[in-house]
């Protein structure tokens, strides 16, 4: 454990169940540590202190018919844990943020990707609300109707907006919150990973207090179960496992027409606030965290003014088109104005590149490589063989936020084999010398 983590202490329980009428269950759940690289799986009740990586708790409705959704859900939960694995612990929490919005579009465009490939999962999906407890924060990512709820001070607030359509319509006024139940378009979700090729996470936080309990549910639980039936079952539970799983009966109590899942997770510590009145919970978005293009232009047009206006126009994607081709002739008018120059000069005044190989290795499974700060594409399974330029060159890797040491290496014709450069993360031998065992040049992956 970090010995320099907040004192932070999650007590959780996961569950999902198939429910009374879905003959398959679509729904998965993530719970993960971080820090340590675990995960917990169903009904598995713990307690964990919050490294300096975080806790990761995610649920997951798959849609798409057959097994696909479930296949959308499963590689959701997959992918997130993936992508975070190398997370450096101790990272400012907005860049924190942005690695856990980055990962979820990582998971929709591969889901996304497999379902164009694969006839069986054309039009496969899922949705995602993710809770991320970082130190003393809450951030909270939502893609589609899946929902976050904390409870705090004895009221139970949503902390996570739904993206359907009958959301849509409550906001603009179309339809009252007392006749949504009766809505036939309730299901109709406007955002899930998977059917578009990229999507608009909803990423906003909460600051922590002492003895807060962040719920996350599928639609099974908080569509049959409303908030109140919720606060009663939590309150009149003993424990937090007994509260989940009566959580579950109560939703197939009331009909169960959907796979249910729930993660009930209780927050404390010396290092949370614990005031005499408990705040209200009000989420906070994360400022950098794209939104729909409308609320970006509104908000530009109003904070940034003149800034905005030069973007819109003076570097508008027509005009750099237009600038782009102004330049092009202006290189060919220079070419044509000199050509008898470039014609009198005689062949050996030519000098042609020459090109020597070189091999880079890494303890680091994927990274991408900069020659000369240029990118040159990513290093699979430890290792790549390239040409370069005969001279010299400064070469060095980037894997999410972390960057090898910069080697510079001169290159000629006449080395007897290609050089090797080693890119480690560690500081040890001992990653340098599994890269070059498991990696040979010649094995990259086309």
């Amino acid at each position: 454990m970090d010995p320099l983590a907040p004192k932070v202490y999650a007590e959780f329980v996961g569950i999902t169940d198939v429910g009374r009428r879905r003959k398959q269950n679509e729904d998965n759940f993530l719970v993960a540590d971080l820090q340590e690289h675990r995960r917990s799986f169903q009904k598995e009740h713990h307690h964990w202190q919050v490294g300096g990586r975080g806790l990761l708790f995610a649920v997951c409705d798959g849609m798409g018919g057959a097994a696909a959704g479930e296949v959308a859900s499963q590689m959701a939960v997959d992918i997130l844990f993936q992508e975070l694995q190398d997370l450096e612990p101790g990272l400012p929490p907005q860049e924190f943020a942005s690695i856990l919005d980055r990962a979820i579009q990582t998971a929709n465009h591969r889901i996304h990707d497999l379902a164009q490939r694969d006839e069986t999962k054309k039009g496969m999906g899922t949705t995602v609300s993710a809770a991320a407890v970082y130190g003393n924060i809450l951030f909270l990512a939502q893609v589609g109707d899946s929902r976050a709820y904390l409870l705090r001070g004895g009221k139970l607030i949503q902390v996570t907006k739904d993206q359907s359509l009958l959301e849509r319509l409550i906001e603009e006024g179309a339809i009252s919150p007392e006749h949504a139940e009766n809505f036939t378009g309730k299901n109709v979700i406007l955002q899930a990973l998977g059917p578009v090729p990229q999507v608009l996470v909803d990423l906003k936080f909460v600051e922590l207090e002492e003895d807060d309990v962040v719920i996350l549910c599928s639609d099974g639980l908080h569509g049959p179960v409303n908030a109140n039936e919720m606060l009663e079952i939590l309150y009149s539970s003993a424990s937090l496992a007994q509260a989940g799983q009566a959580l579950i009966d109560r939703a197939n109590e009331n009909g169960g027409p959907d796979n249910i899942t729930s993660i009930l997770v209780r927050l404390n510590g010396e290092d949370l606030p614990n005031p005499a009145t408990p705040t209200m919970a009000v989420p906070q978005p994360v400022k950098y965290v794209r939104a729909p293009v409308d609320a970006i232009t509104l908000r530009l047009e109003k904070e940034l003014g003149l800034t905005h206006w030069l973007n819109k126009t003076v570097f508008s994607p027509t005009m750099l088109m237009v600038y782009a081709l102004l330049l092009l002739l202006s290189g060919g008018w220079a070419v044509w104005s000199n050509r008898a120059t470039l014609l009198s000069n005689d062949s050996s005044s030519v000098v042609l590149s020459e090109k020597a190989p070189v091999v880079i290795v890494s303890d680091v499974s994927s990274a991408t490589l900069f020659v000369d700060d240029v990118p040159m594409g990513r290093l699979q399974r430890g290792g790549k063989s390239i040409s370069l330029e005969t001279g010299k060159h400064r070469i060095y890797l980037r894997s999410g936020s972390w960057t090898s040491p910069v080697k510079t290496i001169e290159l000629s014709k006449n080395n007897p084999e290609p050089p090797m450069i080693e890119l480690n993360r560690k500081s040890s031998g001992k990653g340098s010398k599994t890269a070059m065992r498991e990696w040979l040049p010649g094995q990259d992956p086309q």
